[in-house]
Formats: C-alpha cells, structure tokens, sequence
C-alpha cells in the first residue's frame, strides 16, 4: 500500500485597511460588512493560514498624526503616539478576531509591538516561533500593522504589507494574497484615472516601467501605497510562490483565490 503524505501549505493574506476599516472615518469605524463577509470567504479553507491586517482608518490616522510620516518628528511626539495606535490596532484585531471565531476559525492575535524591534525603520528583530508554534497546533494568526519601538528613532510604523513579506519568507509560504480596494495594480490611480489599464502581470522584465507609473497613497497613509507594496513582493518571487494583489471589496474574489479559481487579480512573477 502507497501512502500519500498530504503536505499543508501556508497561505498569507493581507487585509487591506481601505476595505476592512473606513479609511476616512473619524474617529476610527470598523467596517463590520466586509470584515464578516470576508470571515465566511475564508471559512473553507484548510491548510494553514496567517492574516495581516491593514491599518486603515485606526493606524493611519493615528500615526499621522503624531508624525511618523515625518522623519524629524521629535520622539517625544513619537512616544505620545503609541498608546492611541496600539489601542485602535488592538480593537481592529479584536474584532477580526472574533469575526473569525464566529464563523468556526479558531484564531489568535499576535501583535508585532509586543516582539519586533526595528532599527531605522527596518526590521532588526522580528521572532517567529510563536508563529510557527500555533500554525502547528491548527490555528489561524491574525496579526497587524503596527508601531514598534525603534532603536534609531524610538519608534516606528512597522506596515502590514511588511510583515506579509518578513513571514513569507522566515515561514516558507507557498501563497501571498494581498487585498485592496482596486483590481491588482494599474498603470495610473483609478480614482483620479478612470481609464487606468489593469496590469496582470508584474515580472523582472516589466517591474521598472510599472513601477515608474504606480505612485504613493493619500498623505495619510504613512506606509507608503502600491509602489512600495509592489516593490517589497518583487523581492520574494520564486518559481513555486504565487504572490497575488486582488480586490478584497469585491465579494467572493478571495474566496475564489482560495481555491484556485481564475479572478481579475495581478500576479507577481520572478
């Protein structure tokens, strides 16, 4: 008798902050809608899984203002900061937390302030064994964007976009999903463009002249928008990855990743 070891892949997905919060509300609102729906998306899945939220409305806003988006911001304005991110990230997480659980996802939150050290902006420290420890006893990660202490500037905004691409690589995932608010990447901002070109495909042969026509997000995204997302994702393509941007508005896209079904969606190719 052969036996067939059924290997279980991890797949990371990025929930945007523009979809899973009202990135304009203020104070901070949640949005519940699409935070439950996309619970039910991820509900049939069965290998592992960790989720990276975005910050939206409850870490941008924050962050902005207290001056994380401008290098001579004095630490005293920095340090000021962190009570106000760190509970508005915390309720974000708390929700989808429970959003999850509702739906029979047995999910955890693990948040980045509480272990990350980061020097200059950039990760220095970033341990992963609690990670791989709860993936091995079958739960889901949900973890955020989030201000860390920062050896250089006392702290800093560590993007979820970021994180993604850190545990991608520290814990070998075979699927990056990152979810916005548009239709992968475009050659031009939808909402200032509307005749924007979707592009399906970014690879070593074109990423120069995209990146060159995806510009930054509003002010108060202090992460840096698609280009920078773009740019980190480059950095982790290989042959046996799929690193996919989609729409994370739009019900069932997710879903349909999940289960390798073809959706509007650009992919990410070494």
């Amino acid at each position: 008798m052969i036996y067939v070891i059924q290997l279980k892949f991890l797949t990371i997905v990025k929930l945007g902050g523009s979809v899973i919060t009202y990135k304009s509300s203020s104070p901070p609102k949640i949005n519940e809608t699409n935070l439950d729906r996309i619970a039910h998306e991820l509900q049939a899945y069965r290998g592992d899984l960790i989720i990276v939220l975005g910050g939206g409305a409850h870490g941008h806003q924050a962050a902005h203002h207290h001056g994380f988006a401008d290098s001579k911001s004095p630490k005293e304005l920095l340090l000021k900061g962190i009570p106000s991110i760190r509970h508005n990230m915390s309720t974000l997480a708390s929700y989808v937390e429970s959003s999850l659980n509702k739906v029979g996802i047995p999910a955890i939150v693990l948040p980045p302030f509480c272990s990350v050290i980061l020097r200059q902006g950039l990760i220095h420290e970033f341990p992963t064994n609690i990670f791989r420890k709860s993936l091995d006893n079958e739960l889901v990660v949900v973890t955020h964007g989030d201000v860390c202490f920062d050896e250089t500037r006392t702290a800093s905004i560590l993007s979820g976009d970021t994180i993604a691409v850190h545990l991608a690589k520290q814990l070998n995932a075979k699927s990056i999903l990152i979810g916005t608010d548009v239709d992968g990447v475009l050659d031009g901002n939808p909402k200032d463009n509307p005749s924007a070109k979707h592009i399906p495909i970014i690879n070593q042969e074109n990423k120069k002249v995209i990146l060159s026509k995806v510009g930054p997000s509003t002010s108060t995204d202090v992460t840096g928008g698609m280009a920078k997302k773009v740019s980190e994702l480059l950095k982790i393509t290989r042959p046996d990855r799929q690193i996919i941007i989609f729409n994370l508005a739009v019900p069932d896209r997710l879903k349909s990743l999940l289960q390798n079904e073809s959706t509007i969606c650009t992919r990410i190719q070494s």
